[in-house]
């Protein structure tokens, strides 16, 4: 005879949302920091990759 497995505590689905939710939020906010960093210092790092030949990469 097979035993059913349990089912998981429910009190625990709250916490798992809510983890996910702030992995979701860091992402978005390095996602913008990065963003930032490339709108300030993209044409310069344009400019070094074409100096070297390596425009192709993007």
């Amino acid at each position: 005879m097979t035993m059913v497995p349990a089912d998981p505590p429910r009190s625990s689905s709250f916490k798992g949302v809510f983890v996910r939710a702030l992995g979701l939020v860091f992402a978005a906010v390095v996602t913008g920091v990065l963003f930032a960093a490339w709108q300030a210092n993209g044409p310069s790092l344009l400019n070094a990759l074409v100096a070297n030949g390596l425009a192709w990469c993007l």
